[in-house]
């Protein structure tokens, strides 16, 4: 069973439709006649994350909404103010990035010419299309973007640099052979990647200071962090299919009163260390979506080895991956239902959709524990940290052992 069954797949089209009417309001209520340059059917245009980001922004960043909208409006005569960022570059959803020598320059940019204008003379520039992942619909945002900065903060909500641009060239093979591994092997969960989370960015930061930017200011992103040397494509599988997750279940949840019958922010335990160090207060809503995250990854892993897209070292490592994860999964179950086969709180916690969701969670954990317990069972994972770390997993678990 999947996550397109009959069931979910009615409650995640009806929050999709709501995040669009959602936008539609924000827009119509920034311009009433907005409507008029754009293609009002046209999701794709509610869907685009920056605007998700422009109406949640917080920061001091001044951005014309117009700059974000050019790329889809229906006149091919337009004209809009738009700001180079500290490098010179510029990037219009829909159309490109553009790369000037005006730095944190305001310029004019007509979309006819794709030509930009300063004191109204012609600024040379360089055109790079957008950058879709081979085989996918999937766009990879190679660069920064001034206005995702307020995304990147650290576990103390301070702002933090994040380095895309050589990371994004290092892993791109395997992030491209990763995404199409799952295409392959688990068609129905790749569809919903490519519906939901249709953008992503690879970043390079040291997981003390934060270990996954997904947010609701850029929905329709996939955050990876490509911070360990070793991650090829078993990696990525088990990452998109976590953080396109995230993507899936905010769209999911976008009314989350519709799920839980109890606050979402109820903190169902409080466990601390004897130095006073809390490692446990996470609310309901935080474990629901880091089991839906088990799931996905539960998904795509378990569709990788089952077609034996993996040998040698990346079969090691997907089923180290597996056991990890059975092993997270069962303790997030556990602080909702404990014993696991319970039903009582389940039924305190969620409403009948919530339900629908958190048992096709629970009835996978019991699919892949049933077909993998047996074989990933003697691995030792006492020294894996919060990600899992194949140079730490190998040190316990020798390839050939």
């Amino acid at each position: 069973m999947n996550i397109l069954n009959n069931t979910i797949n009615p409650l995640l089209v009806k929050g999709f439709i709501l995040f669009i009417d959602n936008i539609k309001i924000l827009l119509y209520k920034n311009n009433s006649k907005i409507f008029e340059l754009i293609n009002f059917d046209d999701d794709k245009i509610y869907t685009e994350p920056l605007l998700y980001s422009y109406f949640n922004n917080k920061t001091d960043l001044k951005i014309e909404l117009g700059s974000i909208l050019i790329g889809y409006k229906k006149a091919k005569k337009q004209n809009i103010k738009i700001k180079t960022d500290e490098f010179g570059r510029i990037y219009i959803p829909n159309i490109g990035w553009f790369s000037t020598s005006e730095k944190n320059q305001n310029l004019i940019f007509s979309k006819d010419s794709n030509e930009f204008l300063k004191n109204e003379k012609k600024i040379n520039h360089k055109f790079e299309p957008i950058a879709l992942i081979e085989n996918t619909k999937i766009e990879l945002l190679q660069y920064q973007i001034p206005l995702l900065k307020q995304c990147y903060y650290d576990v103390d909500s301070k702002t933090i640099e994040v380095e895309i641009e050589k990371i994004t060239k290092k892993q791109i093979t395997n992030l491209t052979k990763a995404y199409n591994l799952i295409k392959s092997h688990c068609s129905s969960q790749y569809e919903l990647i490519e519906k939901y989370a249709s953008k992503c960015v690879i970043f390079n930061v040291d997981t003390h200071q934060r270990n996954s930017f997904a947010t609701k200011q850029a929905h329709g992103i996939a955050f990876y962090n490509a911070y360990q040397d070793d991650y090829d494509e078993v990696f990525f599988v088990d990452d998109i299919a976590h953080q396109t997750g995230h993507v899936i279940f905010n769209t999911l949840l976008f009314e989350p009163t519709d799920f839980f019958k109890i606050d979402k922010n109820t903190v169902l335990e409080k466990i601390t260390m004897p130095n006073g160090d809390l490692i446990e207060n996470r609310d309901l809503h935080v474990i629901f979506h880091a089991l839906y995250t088990y799931y996905t990854s539960f998904i795509c892993l378990d569709a990788c080895l089952e077609n034996n897209a993996f040998q040698g070292k990346q079969k090691h490592e997907a089923m180290g991956r597996i056991a990890f994860y059975i092993n997270k999964c069962y303790r997030d179950i556990i602080l909702i239902d404990n014993p696991i086969k319970s039903k009582e709180k389940e039924k305190e916690y969620f409403t009948e959709n919530g339900l629908i969701i958190y048992l096709e969670i629970k009835n996978k954990w019991f699919e892949i524990y049933d077909k993998w317990f047996d074989k990933v069972n003697h691995f030792d994972m006492i020294n894996q940290p919060y990600n899992f770390t194949y140079s730490k997993f190998v040190e316990l678990n020798p390839l050939n052992q």
